[in-house]
């Protein structure tokens, strides 16, 4: 597996973050973070994802220098 960058280590975090609180939710009626955290993450972790995603797809169109 290559190295990851910074972008993708904290998109990682915050998918096991969100996951494991889905998880726990799930299983013991409780969370282990707030709602408002919650969404908060949950929105950061899918604005990283299309961002990497896109920049995965069209970084090959803009040459680094």
């Amino acid at each position: 597996m290559p190295r990851l960058n910074r972008v993708q280590r904290i998109t990682l975090i915050l998918f096991l973050i969100v996951l494991a609180n889905g998880v726990v939710a799930s299983f013991t009626g409780y969370s282990l973070i707030g709602g408002d955290l919650y969404t908060f993450f949950l929105i950061v972790f899918l604005f990283l994802a299309v961002v990497s995603l896109l920049w995965a797809l069209f970084g090959k169109w803009f040459p680094k220098n």
